[in-house]
């Protein structure tokens, strides 16, 4: 063979050889990468499912107190209901001639509210029923709801004028009838004198009552 065909064929060698090699490299990175994503993939999946189930632990405790909260709210709810007229009772204590304290007491076994005004109607001596003209006035202020545990007791200021028992127009009540607030059925009041006594002859006038609005507290619910 001649030096110039030797020299041609060495050289187409030497390039076959390289390319060999490239692909041989080619082909090991394939397998190596390949290997490493099956191999290993137990491996890098396990990262995020533990990320997950962190993420999931934590909304579920962050979720725990929202429900515990409506819970204690749902029972709280349920405890304290609007007084019924079969678990009240009212005294009407005279602090003067034609003002006094009204007093609305739970004598009941369960904690209830009230809110607003209490209304009001009259009792003959014959125990037959008057209407008497009722009057709201926000005296001493709005009124407060007002959350009653087993005897304990509201409060509202009541005024009227007195009148001559011998004016047609003027009505002597032997009793005075309460209607709660919210309620359609009425209870009779005590009503009790200066002197202490219950008193069985109230005059009131044509105009009738005028009614303050129930309070937590006595302070400031006597009309002056």
């Amino acid at each position: 063979m001649n030096p110039r065909r030797a020299a041609l064929v060495r050289g187409t060698a030497a390039a076959l050889t390289t390319l060999v090699v490239a692909l041989g490299a080619v082909g090991c990175g394939g397998q190596a990468g390949g290997s490493s994503s099956v191999g290993n993939g137990s491996g890098p999946r396990a990262t995020p499912s533990r990320s997950a189930a962190s993420a999931a632990s934590s909304a579920s405790a962050s979720a725990s107190p929202s429900a515990v909260v409506v819970g204690d709210a749902s029972s709280v709810s349920s405890a304290s209901t609007r007084c019924r007229t079969g678990e009240l009772k009212a005294d009407i204590q005279l602090q003067k001639e034609g003002s006094a304290m009204v007093i609305l007491t739970n004598k009941g076994s369960h904690t209830c509210t009230v809110d607003g005004y209490l209304g009001y109607g009259g009792l003959l001596a014959d125990n037959s029923v008057v209407n008497v003209p009722t009057k709201r006035e926000a005296y001493p202020g709005a009124s407060v709801r007002t959350t009653l545990k087993p005897g304990t007791s509201a409060f509202s200021g009541l005024k009227w004028a007195s009148c001559d028992k011998a004016d047609a127009s003027c009505k002597v009540l032997a009793g005075v009838q309460v209607t709660p607030p919210d309620e359609t059925t009425q209870l009779t009041a005590t009503v009790i004198g200066l002197n202490g006594k219950p008193v069985d002859q109230l005059p009131v006038s044509a105009p009738g009552f005028t009614v303050g609005s129930l309070q937590p507290s006595n302070e400031g619910v006597v009309f002056p």
